[in-house]
């Protein structure tokens, strides 16, 4: 379990949900890990949770949506801890916006400024941190990036016209951006999911102030009942990523996982 032992590792959005779990199975195998989001408090229970066995283990506050404050995440993770060898794009733009019935919802009822306002947003918060690390990724030799997004940029699904538009350019994104990269060691690849639990998504759907469309429960409802291998949690969805930001995926780049637990199937 130390395969990634002396690798400094961010994960945007590790305050919580599936970023929790990446930070703790990346922290599990030795990496140096650096959580950010917009909520100290919420962070400092992570960190109590990453640090129990002695991991290294940091937060720096920053909200994807800013290039400025992801600049200043990449500038001070390298300046406290040396450098930056994996990066984990796993934070949204605005996930309650992109929840709406005037976002999700049939194509024929949506607000189409909205759903490109979502796009834009949700598009950049992936961006911003990658384009950000790299002068520090490449003196390093190599480095893995990995975005985390959605199944429905894969998978057509009713209502998911947003969803369908910036997971799916994300997807396409991460393979230029992989062939670019490979000149300096750099590998890019994308880990798609759908319904995960102890999530914020979980909760905006099954939670006590659950606010979100009858058609958007009735699809998750749909997911749960029907995933052959039960319902991914944090921490397998984290294995995942583990595996693409160790040397034991080094030969692996542009390519897109799917850990839906048989759901879909490419």
């Amino acid at each position: 379990m130390s395969s990634l032992k002396g690798k400094v590792a961010i994960v945007t959005g590790g305050t919580g949900g599936i970023g929790k779990g990446i930070a703790l199975q990346l922290a599990a195998r030795g990496a140096v890990v650096v959580i950010s989001g917009r909520s100290a408090s919420k962070a400092e229970a992570v960190l109590v949770e990453l640090r129990r066995n002695d991991a290294v283990a940091d937060f720096i506050p920053g909200d994807v949506r800013s290039k400025e404050d992801m600049e200043s995440l990449a500038a001070e993770t390298a300046r406290r801890y040396g450098g930056i060898d994996i990066v984990v794009a796993n934070a949204g733009g605005n996930d309650e916006e992109a929840r709406s019935p005037e976002v999700r919802g049939p194509f024929s009822k949506i607000d189409l400024a909205r759903v490109a306002a979502v796009v834009a947003e949700n598009t950049t918060a992936k961006l911003f941190p990658v384009q950000a690390v790299l002068p520090y990724m490449k003196p390093r030799g190599g480095g893995s990036v990995i975005f985390v997004t959605s199944e429905g940029g894969r998978v057509p699904t009713p209502g998911q016209t947003a969803v369908s538009t910036f997971a799916g350019g994300l997807i396409r994104a991460s393979k230029v951006i992989a062939k670019e990269l490979a000149r300096d060691k750099i590998r890019v690849n994308c880990v798609c999911v759908t319904v995960v639990r102890e999530s914020p998504s979980w909760d905006a759907v099954f939670g006590e102030d659950s606010k979100v469309s009858e058609h958007h429960r009735k699809q998750y409802e749909k997911i749960v009942e029907g995933c052959p291998l039960g319902v991914a949690a944090p921490l397998d969805i984290g294995q995942v990523v583990a595996f693409l930001a160790s040397d034991e995926s080094s030969y692996l780049t542009g390519a897109t996982l799917s850990p839906t637990g048989g759901l879909t199937v490419h």
